[in-house]
Parts: structure tokens; sequence; C-alpha cells
């Protein structure tokens, strides 16, 4: 009964995975839900991003699924690394991945009723990531086969190593004909090719991995050579790439801390698929790359009134922790993350500067908080330094310009005073 429930598992993923839709006409994509909390601000400023790619980049299995255009047939999660990089960042994210995905589905076929994945891109995009190529090579479908196979299973299908070698021959070239196509449509946009989880331990299997040995070096061959062909294509295009097949070596569904599930998940999880630590290592490693490209950097935020800088009280982590003035010192409680000119989070320890209770008022105070997405954790440059709160249309401000340590700092109707002006300070 087991292996035909893993068997039937499997064979419904991989067959929702192969379901496209040949709609050339379908409407453009549109930006997600608000409920969802990945990134929709309420008004203005946030960098423009957009995610593409196949499965391990959409996050099948994981609760709860995004209600943007397509994510029910795409199997498109609020939790994948996508949408946990875009909290982090108060990123304006338009998240277009699907399961199933090819190179041919972000480049010019539609996809469960959605257009080409590249036409998401517009001339104002600035981050792009990008995983894909593993269905291209049958890579999820082949080790399901298997796996089905070597489990007693019926049904299972098969594989074609003729195709799946044939198609490597062309890989590196269709993934880079997909950071080239962003190029086309935005010139200026950065683009981050994320490879692969590892799935499979370096030797032998688990269980919970029914595959042959011979079974397995295939399936190690094909992640080995899709990671080679994701590299190739970023060195010919110039790309930033993202090594998470890498990163996730000793993290493979037979690990003790494993990134991906097994040939046997929890219901409602997807076989051999990213877990929600696997999503989160993935966006760590996501906004690791954009830190070193410049695209968001650390800093200490100077306050006006000499001296002084944005601090966060005790070096507090709860939840709720005031950001208050204190005299500048260099510890990590005054040290903020941030993205430049584009605006979006300040985040220290992890965590967001939050206006309280999503308050807009004047005198609303500031806390740290999770990283949301939400409008009451977007900060954008304004003039004079100042920080703006686009929800509230206020500024970050020293309550009557006070030199007091300790002072909880508040939102407060811009006015160009010291009080709200704030330099970051490398």
């Amino acid at each position: 009964m087991a292996v035909r429930a893993a068997c039937a598992a499997a064979a419904a993923w991989v067959a929702a995975a192969a379901v496209t839709a040949t709609n050339a006409s379908a409407a453009e994509p549109t930006r997600t839900g608000t409920q969802d909390r990945i990134g929709v601000q309420a008004a203005g400023g946030g960098l423009d991003y957009v995610a593409m790619g196949s499965s391990f980049a959409a996050g099948p299995g994981i609760p709860p699924v995004q209600d943007s255009p397509g994510a029910s047939a795409c199997s498109r999660s609020v939790n994948n690394y996508p949408s946990i990089v875009a909290r982090d960042l108060g990123a304006d994210l338009t998240d277009v991945t699907c399961s199933g995905a090819t190179t041919a589905n972000i480049l010019t076929t539609s996809q469960n009723g959605q257009p080409p994945q590249v036409q998401a891109v517009t001339s104002d995009t600035r981050v792009v990531t990008v995983t894909i190529g593993g269905n291209d090579v049958n890579y999820l479908g082949s080790i399901n086969v298997y796996s089905c196979q070597t489990s007693g299973g019926t049904n299972c299908g098969s594989v074609d190593r003729n195709k799946i070698e044939q198609t490597f021959t062309e890989l590196p070239g269709r993934i880079a004909n997909v950071v080239d196509a962003v190029h086309d449509r935005a010139p200026q946009a950065h683009v981050y090719l994320v490879t692969y989880f590892t799935i499979l331990p370096d030797a032998g299997v688990c269980p919970d991995v029914p595959l042959t040995d011979e079974q397995a070096a295939y399936e190690r061959s094909i992640a080995s050579r899709l990671a080679d062909a994701t590299a190739a294509a970023a060195s010919s295009t110039g790309a930033t790439l993202v090594d998470l097949a890498g990163a996730s070596r000793g993290h493979d569904a037979c690990s003790a801390d494993p990134w991906v599930e097994s040939f046997r998940p929890a219901s409602g999880r997807a076989t051999y698929h990213p877990n929600e630590a696997g999503m989160r290592a993935a966006a760590a490693l996501v906004e690791s790359a954009l830190a070193a490209a410049g695209e968001t950097r650390a800093a200490t935020f100077r306050s006006g009134i000499e001296g002084k800088c944005l601090d966060v009280r005790n070096s507090g982590t709860a939840d709720g922790t005031p950001v208050q003035l204190w005299t500048c010192n260099g510890t990590d409680a005054q040290r903020w993350t941030y993205v430049p000119e584009a605006g979006g989070t300040l985040r220290a320890f992890g965590k967001c500067l939050d206006v309280t209770g999503n308050g807009t008022a004047n005198g609303s105070k500031v806390q740290l908080w999770p990283c949301n997405g939400g409008g009451a954790q977007l900060w954008v440059p304004g003039p004079d330094g100042s920080l703006v709160n686009p929800q509230s249309g206020r500024c970050l401000d020293d309550p009557a310009s006070t030199t007091q340590d300790g002072t909880q700092l508040q939102i407060w109707d811009c006015n160009g005073s010291n009080a709200q002006r704030w330099t970051p300070t490398a």
C-alpha cells in the first residue's frame, strides 16, 4: 500500500509538471496579491524583482499557495525562495515561477494559461532570479520513474535517456537564451542563475530514496551536468551564478537535515522537491549574492542630530523591541541592511524596522518585527536625507529633535529637519 501511495503521489506531481497550455494570448502576469505579503507595497518604492523558473523555485507542496495569477496551477508557494527574498528586502516581486516549466515556457510557450514568463520582465526590472533547465532534461521525471520502478510500483512510465543526452548538448545555450531575453527587455537588470537543490547523497541511498546503484549514479550525473550547464550559461552571459547545488550538499533527501523531500514525503508534499528549510536556505544564498553585487548594503544610519544613530534597544531580537536614538557606537545594534536608491526594508538581527501596529498617524512608534513584506516595513529615500514610509507618507523622526539616548523613534510629517535626516555610513 505504501509503495502504491508513493508512486501515485510521484505520478501526480510529474503529471502536474507536464501540463501546459498553448493559449499564447493569455493575460499578462500581474503583481501578487497583498494578502500573501510577499513584497507588494501599498505605495511606491522597493526593488523591482522578477522571479522565473520551474518547481524548485515555485515550491510545490509548501503551504500556503499564493493567490497570484496561475499560482494554483503552478503550485507557487508564499514561502518559496523568491517570496522570502522579497519579504526580507521589501522588494516589489512579480513571481511567475511555475512547476513543470522548461526554458521554452520562459521564452516562447505559454503554460497553465499564463504567457511566457519573460513577459513579466519590463524596462523597470532590476533583479531577476532564474532556476530552470531541470525539466528540459527530465531531472525530476526520471528520478521519480526510477524510484517508482525500484520500489515495485506500477504504471511508472519510462526514461528516454537518448533524448536527455541530446538535450544536454543544447542546455547551456537554452539557459543563456533566457538571460539574453531578460537583457533584451531590461538592459539594466542583474540576472541571478540559481542552480537546483542537491537531491541525492554523494554515495549510496536510503530506504526512502529507492534507487539502484546504477540509477542513482545516472541521476547524480544529471544533477552534475545540469549545474555545469547553468554555470556555463552564467559565464557566457555575465549572469551571477548562485550555487545552490553546492550549498545543499549534505542536505539531501537522505540526510539528517534535508532541504528536499524524499520519495515518500508527508501527505500533500512533493516528492524530491524543496521543503521550507531548503527554501529559507536558498533565499539566504540569493541574498548573499545580492549583497555581493551591491544590490543591498550594510551601514550605520547616522542621525542629523550630531553623534546619534538608529539603534535597536539593548541589541534585542524579540519581536516589538523598540528602535531608538542612541550614541553611535559601531555595534551590531546599529548595523542595518538596506536597498540603496530603490528603498525597501531596513534589517537588523534578521528582522525589519516596522511601524508599530501598521500605524500611519503622526507619533506612531517604530520597532523591530519579523519581515513580512507589508507597507509598515517599507522605507524609501526622500529629500534632505529622510527615510519615507510610503504607506503613511510620513518620515522616520526623532521626537522633538531630542538628543536623549533611548528615545524611541516615530513617524511624523516630513519637514526636512535634522530630526529626520538619516545618513547611511559604511
